[in-house]
């Protein structure tokens, strides 16, 4: 049966919220550009926490107070080295970050912090934009020019692609002897899918993705457990894209397209999207290699302490058996410390350095 009705814009200004399902930490700004694997904002669930005795590190009496010294907020997220209070007086006193963690308050004139995160929820862009507004403590609204599709069903996965199509004269049916390498890469659409096996062979062939008019209800347990995106836009059963849905991505084949369908923390897929930018979008970023320096403030882009902040320690190049290399060309790789019992070395392409004014 027919479900809810696709959102359809065949050209003109695309305008996406990317959003926690509860407060989190944004980490972008408006005016920023940012491409498909953007972090827009995070949560985590923080597993330790611990005290700081600030009155008698900073000598204060028991009549001063002790948030007049503070130079962090309640919910801010400290590194390293980074001030936390200061006390003015001869002599001056200060108190800096040992460890990353995020300020919960103060009580008993005790600063209260929590760490050790583990990663509850994220979002990303899933596709190339500007951001254009922030939502607070949830994420951000990205923008850019083309057309988009709001489908009615996806398996939860993102994925990006050149978009081509089913032979729709033959029936515009995904099958076997649609597996090829002619798929390799690309986001295929078709009217629908009726074979469970051809959808699982599509695995070796590493698609962006499937976009169908319609699938059948049996094959959406199948559908769920590949790792492309796979996004119905139409209706579940058996039928063929609407003409509106099939003149619009018709008439971008050959352009790039982006589908973003991410689950919700309850595991209920949200409606997909189908985003085909009018121009193929490539942010522009200041090369890293020529103003990274040892000191600097950075912010982890993906992986396991992605979105956490730390300090560059080193500057390393990319073949360590070739002393005489040039660092300024070699570099491709920092040493970043989060605390000091964490230090990591990551790629150059998956830090982003944060600007302190």
């Amino acid at each position: 049966m027919r479900s809810i009705s696709t959102n359809i814009i065949t050209s003109g200004t695309i305008r996406c919220a990317r959003a926690l399902s509860a407060d989190g930490t944004v980490t972008v700004f408006p005016g920023q550009t940012a491409d498909p694997s953007t972090q827009i904002a995070y949560r985590k669930i923080w597993r330790r926490h611990f005290s700081l005795d600030v009155m008698r590190q900073l000598d204060l009496q028991y009549h001063e107070e002790v948030r007049d010294c503070l130079a962090i907020n309640q919910g801010d997220f400290v590194s390293v080295g980074e001030l936390i209070a200061k006390r003015s007086g001869n002599p001056p006193r200060t108190l800096v970050a040992k460890t990353s963690a995020r300020f919960l308050g103060v009580s008993s004139g005790n600063l209260i912090f929590e760490t050790d995160p583990d990663d509850l929820e994220k979002c990303i862009a899933g596709f190339p934009g500007i951001i254009s507004d922030i939502i607070p403590a949830r994420g951000a609204y990205i923008e850019t020019v083309g057309s988009y599709l709001q489908g009615i069903w996806g398996n939860g996965k993102t994925g990006q692609g050149l978009l081509l199509s089913m032979d729709m004269e033959k029936g515009g049916i995904f099958g076997l002897d649609n597996i090829s390498v002619d798929i390799a890469g690309a986001i295929v659409f078709a009217n629908t899918c009726m074979d469970a096996e051809a959808l699982r062979s599509a695995v070796k062939m590493s698609p962006g993705g499937l976009i169908f008019g319609s699938l059948p209800s049996a094959l959406l347990e199948t559908a769920m457990k590949l790792p492309f995106p796979v996004i119905v836009t139409d209706q579940i059963g058996v039928s063929r894209l609407s003409d509106p849905v099939h003149m619009v991505l018709g008439e971008n084949i050959i352009r790039f397209a982006y589908l973003y369908s991410t689950p919700d923390p309850g595991g209920m897929p949200r409606r997909p999207e189908i985003i085909i930018p009018q121009e193929e979008y490539i942010p522009e970023k200041e090369n890293l290699r020529n103003i990274l320096k040892i000191g600097d403030q950075v912010r982890v882009i993906d992986g396991f302490h992605g979105g956490e902040i730390g300090i560059v320690t080193a500057l390393l190049p990319g073949h360590e058996e070739n002393p005489e290399a040039v660092i300024s060309e070699a570099l491709d790789r920092v040493q970043v410390r989060f605390d000091q019992n964490t230090e990591i070395i990551l790629p150059i392409n998956n830090i982003e350095i944060i600007n302190v004014k």
